[in-house]
């Protein structure tokens, strides 16, 4: 079953006219929380992996929006999900094990794609095509040049778009970033960035059939056909070269982000990136373990990264990932669950700070301004995306054009790490400086036959 020609008509139906209280209907694809344990699949209500289980919990705690919908090629991971929009958010979704039966239902306004990251470009083009909102975790896509073919469907049909980013949506770092703009610690020159986890090594397990319920072609859609691996599903597919990205845009993308945000920085010119597979030799991981990656931008501007998969230290600020921004007269940190501050030049003297927690004094509810009690930015994000699928809004937290600068940084960390070379852009465009460099081999992908990407 192919996929690449599916196209669905827009019932242009008027947002949450039928539901209770004219609600925003959403589906989420991709809400499994469970785990492979070495030996079997199981349920793991306690775990918080999945980014679809997360920001879904989210949008049922909303008066105005509920989940209608749940989509995924696991049954077990389906149900429970189902289970869990009822018990927090009272209504009974659809379930789906096609996302393309899903963007059929009149009633759906928007989706939340949270599958692998070889989906997000397919699954967010037919979202758009469907008339329909697309709320994309990140990263876009496995390369660039899917980014770009999902960002041309976003112009071409007007579809509200926002990427998972959260903390953009942090009342705090919104503050620390305003006040940079003012000046108040000078002209910001360059930002380090970080993030080590202490990831298990992927060891691999043979003889494992696939598992019931898993429909194992639907999973793999677009990316060329594998043998079932029982380790990729539903975590560490990740790590796995035509279904992840590696670290690089998965923990990298969020504080690359912030740093480029806090530059107030375009396109890089120049992108390179270092490292290698330096921990758990055998292990089951085809992607870089360990990364150091530096763009760099018109005016003299600079953004590092540093990342490890398989090292859980806190060598900066006694944090495990953050970002540092140094500027002419002190320094701005921005900490994983939005905290931020302002320091002088020693990084000693606190000048102000703003904790996770923190609101605007004028939020009301439903205010996209008012962050979350969990501290993990989910609410204020998910809330500013209800909003702009409400209003028919462009002016999320993270819309397209602001997106693709990012995503583009990491996503050619990659390819400088497979070529061995510097990878050059045009800041203007965001395109290769070379269309015959290296790096225009790794622009885009392979596609399985009748799954291919096109606007």
């Amino acid at each position: 079953m192919g996929g690449g020609a599916f196209f669905v008509a827009s019932a242009g139906r008027v947002l949450g006219a039928g539901a209770p209280s004219s609600r925003i209907r959403l589906c989420v694809m991709g809400c499994s929380r469970t785990a492979f344990d070495g030996t079997r699949f199981s349920m793991n209500p306690k775990g918080a992996r999945g980014r679809g289980y997360q920001v879904m919990c989210r949008v049922c705690e909303m008066k105005d929006a509920e989940i209608a919908a749940v989509c995924d090629v696991d049954a077990a991971a389906r149900a429970y999900a189902a289970g869990e929009v009822k018990r927090i958010g009272g209504n009974e979704p659809k379930q789906f094990n096609d996302i393309r039966d899903a963007l059929r239902d009149p009633d759906i306004d928007g989706v939340i794609v949270a599958t692998p990251d070889h989906w997000h470009v397919l699954a967010g083009i037919w979202t758009m095509q469907a008339g329909k909102a697309l709320y994309l975790e990140k990263p876009i896509g496995v390369t660039a040049g899917e980014a770009e073919v999902l960002a041309a469907v976003q112009r071409k049909t007007g579809a509200v778009f926002q990427l998972g980013t959260q903390r953009r949506s942090s009342f705090a770092t919104q503050q620390a970033i305003a006040a940079l703009r003012s000046g108040q610690i000078g002209k910001p020159h360059w930002a380090k960035a970080w993030c080590l986890s202490d990831r298990p090594a992927i060891r691999p397990a043979k003889g494992v059939a696939i598992p019931d319920g898993l429909d194992w072609n639907l999973w793999q859609g677009p990316a060329p056909r594998r043998a079932f691996k029982p380790e990729l599903v539903h975590y560490n597919w990740r790590f796995f070269r035509g279904y992840g990205t590696g670290d690089l845009p998965n923990n990298g993308l969020h504080f690359v982000d912030i740093a480029r945000w806090a530059l107030g920085a375009g396109y890089p010119t120049r992108v390179y990136a270092g490292g290698g597979k330096l921990f758990y030799e055998g292990e089951d991981f085809e992607f870089e373990d360990t990364h150091m990656l530096t763009a760099q931008f018109e005016g003299g501007k600079y953004l590092t990264w540093e990342g490890c998969s398989h090292a859980g230290g806190m060598p900066f600020m006694g944090k495990w990932t953050g970002c540092l921004v140094y500027c002419d007269d002190g320094l701005a940190f921005f900490g994983a669950m939005g905290e931020s501050a302002l320091y002088d030049r020693k990084g000693k003297k606190v000048i102000k700070e703003w904790a996770a927690g923190d609101t605007d004094p004028s939020a009301q509810e439903g205010d996209s301004r008012l962050s979350n009690p969990l501290q993990t930015c989910d609410q204020a994000h998910m809330r500013r995306f209800v909003n702009c699928v409400r209003e028919k809004s462009q002016a999320t937290a993270m819309p397209i054009d602001e997106a693709l600068k990012s995503n583009i940084i990491t996503e050619l960390g990659n390819v400088s790490l497979l070529t061995g070379n510097a990878v050059h852009l045009d800041p203007a465009t965001g395109k290769l400086a070379d269309p015959s460099s290296p790096a225009a081999a790794f622009w885009t992908r392979t596609y399985e036959p009748g799954w291919e990407v096109r606007a």
